[in-house]
Formats: C-alpha cells, sequence, structure tokens
C-alpha cells in the first residue's frame, strides 16, 4: 500500500507505547486515524495530543471490535490499515500460572488478534486493498522461561500472520507481522487493566533496578513505527526491529534441522 495519505488506519492499544507511535507515524504521513483502547484516561490524553478519532474498546470482546469497526466507517467511511497490536504481558513458570493469567494474556493478545482480524478482513478484501500489521514479539520466535503465557500468544499471532499471507496472497491486502525485543513500552505495568475478576497476576514482579535496566536500553516506540510504516509502503512481511537478538531462533532453526541428518 504505497500511498498512505489519505487512507485510514485502526490501531487497537494505540493509546500508549508503539500503538501510540504507530498513531502518530500514520497522523505525519496523512492518514486519519482511530486509535482504540482500553484505558480511559491515556485515550483521552491521546485523542488530544494526536487529534485522532479515540473508540473505548476491549479487545477480548468481540462486540467491541465489531463496534471499533462501525465507529471508523462511520468517521470516514473506510478502513484501509489495521493495526492489531493490544497486548499485555506476563511471566512466571507455566507450573505456578493459573487459569486466570492465560484467561487474561490469551483474551488480550490472542483473541484481540482473531476478533480483529474476523471482523476488519471482510471489508478489507471485499475493497480489494488494504494492510494488516500484527503486533507478536521475538518471544513468538523463541520462547524465554518463566512467559509461558506470554509467549504462547505471541507465537499463535505469528502462526495466524503467516497463515494469512498465503490466505490473502493476489487479494490486494497485505500483512506483517511485527517482531519487536525490547522496547519503552508500559507493557510490564500491564496489570494495571487486568479486569478484577481474573484477581491479580500470580507471577513474580519484575524488580525495578531490572525493569529500570531493560527499558534505558529499550528501542523507541518511534523507531518501531518507522519500520511499520516502511513495511506497509513496502509490503513486507516480517518487521524485525532487534536482528541482533536472533541468535536463540538461529540455534533453534539449526537444531531443527539437524534432525535431517539424525535421520538419514
Amino acid at each position: 500500500m504505497r500511498e498512505l495519505a489519505g487512507k485510514v488506519a485502526v490501531v487497537t492499544g494505540g493509546a500508549s507505547g508503539i500503538g501510540k507511535a504507530m498513531a502518530a507515524a500514520f497522523v505525519a504521513e496523512g492518514m486519519h486515524v482511530v486509535v482504540a483502547d482500553v484505558e480511559d484516561a491515556a485515550l483521552d490524553a491521546t485523542v488530544a495530543e494526536l487529534g485522532v478519532t479515540g473508540v473505548r474498546c476491549d479487545v477480548t470482546s468481540l462486540d467491541d471490535v465489531v463496534r471499533l469497526r462501525e465507529a471508523a466507517i462511520t468517521a470516514f467511511g473506510a478502513v484501509h490499515l489495521v493495526c492489531l497490536n493490544a497486548g499485555v504481558g506476563g511471566g512466571g513458570p507455566i507450573a505456578e500460572s493459573t487459569a486466570a493469567d492465560w484467561d487474561w494474556v490469551l483474551g488480550v493478545n490472542l483473541f484481540g488478534v482473531v476478533h480483529g482480524a474476523r471482523t476488519f478482513l471482510p471489508g478489507l478484501l471485499a475493497q480489494g486493498e488494504g494492510h494488516v500489521v500484527l503486533t507478536a514479539s521475538l518471544a513468538g520466535l523463541m520462547a524465554a522461561p518463566g512467559l509461558g503465557p506470554y509467549n504462547a500468544s505471541k507465537y499463535a499471532t505469528v502462526a495466524i500472520a503467516e497463515t494469512l499471507r498465503a490466505e490473502l496472497a493476489g487479494s490486494g491486502v497485505g500483512v506483517s507481522v511485527l517482531c519487536p525485543g525490547w522496547v519503552r513500552t508500559n507493557i510490564f505495568t500491564s496489570g494495571r487493566n487486568r479486569p478484577a475478576e481474573l484477581g491479580g497476576w500470580s507471577g513474580p514482579a519484575v524488580p525495578g533496578e531490572v525493569l529500570d535496566a531493560v527499558l534505558a536500553e529499550a528501542m523507541a516506540p518511534a523507531e518501531v513505527a518507522r519500520h511499520v510504516v516502511d513495511a506497509v509502503r513496502d509490503g513486507t512481511f516480517w518487521i524485525v526491529t532487534h536482528p541482533e537478538m536472533l541468535g536463540s531462533y538461529e540455534a533453534k532453526v539449526a537444531e531443527v534441522l539437524a534432525t535431517r541428518a539424525q535421520r538419514s
């Protein structure tokens, strides 16, 4: 989708972090932008700062996502770019995680993508033009310990993106999967938006000094957003913002490929 000016973008989880940076980048490209978020105060602030349209949306709810699309169509008549970006973090060993932990992380990170794809893709396909960006993570390519629900949700997001890549070929609708490493966002404090009925997070909290050290070296969200804009324009599928962190992925692929020699 080479020409972005005048087109309409929808960004879930768009009131902070990577989502907000993407919204700002799209505004700078002359796009009409609809930002969706579950956090009211952050959403109001983003609308005021960027001059975008804001819609409160809990992506775990299909009805909310349908209303999001309806609001975008009502406001601008079409949707061309959909960034399914809403996400939460969560850690702790799988043996110690609760059903509520899994419900929360998969509800946002996985079903937010599922609901978004089901809701927006028919319209994009009907108009024969558009692009979908799915926010995964390097955790969708290589699984670190202590992040079971999060890893599972991001592996699933990558799988959905790869499936869409094949299914949408030749349709005029492109797809990209965003796999960033460390980025300066609020994902470490995403428990602030966890529904009360699911209780508190069962995993250990990240020590403040560890969090500060990670964020100090992390990529700025605006830089991630620039990668996204380029990928949408160029029709690039993989958006890997931290290629220097792919060593574990390379080792995994080598291990898998080595099984051919073992069986020969």
